[in-house]
């Protein structure tokens, strides 16, 4: 297991920051096990030092990368307007939220992670615990709101908040994994959460 699975990504000094990044485009490219640190240190120069000193290897930098990308599309969901009506914030958050999940960062990285984590069992746990059950704490919190002021019923924030980014989702993601080339159009995005959404509160309408 790395050192630090946890990194303080602010904490990296600026060459530790190139490295994260040439390690990332190398790993989404080649592959990880295909790229090796003379590779990364070619792209961003430092040495394997460098590397050691931040990372501590090189599946500390892989690590590193899945949770820097974990980190930013978690975030989204800290964007909900609640001067909305519930209906237009989550198509809003969750169409922002699919868009990004859609993207080829995020679409590489999902390829590289289940390539990996079987390897790295401690690869999907860090995913999971700072995903699934901790990046969607502003949408759990949003619904409880909802809740709160009664106009939902939810029994429970947390599962419901997971239900309703997995509907988001839905087949589109599915389709994007198996075919690499298929790109979508923010229309068929949207029509896809809107759909989802609409299932969503018809289920907790109180």
């Amino acid at each position: 297991m790395v050192k630090d699975s946890t990194l303080e990504l602010t904490k990296l000094s600026p060459r530790g920051l190139l490295i994260l990044d040439a390690a990332q485009d190398l790993f989404y490219s080649q592959g990880f096990d295909e790229t090796s640190l003379a590779m990364i240190i070619n792209e961003a120069g430092g040495s394997r030092r460098s590397i050691y000193n931040e990372f501590s290897n090189k599946r500390g930098l892989l690590m590193a990368v899945v949770q820097r990308q974990v980190k930013v599309q978690s975030e989204i969901l800290t964007s909900i307007n609640r001067e909305l009506d519930a209906k237009q914030a989550l198509n809003q958050v969750c169409f922002k939220f699919v868009k990004g999940m859609l993207s080829a960062d995020l679409m590489s990285l999902f390829r590289l992670v289940v390539q990996q984590v079987v390897k790295f069992p401690e690869l999907g746990e860090m995913i999971y615990q700072k995903g699934p059950m901790a990046g969607v704490l502003p949408l759990v919190d949003y619904l409880s709101w909802l809740t709160e002021t009664k106009v939902l019923k939810i029994e429970n924030c947390h599962f419901s908040a997971q239900m309703l980014i997995e509907m988001a989702k839905g087949p589109l993601h599915t389709r994007s994994l198996l075919l690499p080339n298929k790109k979508f159009s923010d229309e068929e995005i949207m029509s896809q959460v809107t759909k989802a959404v609409d299932l969503f509160l018809n289920a907790h309408r109180k």
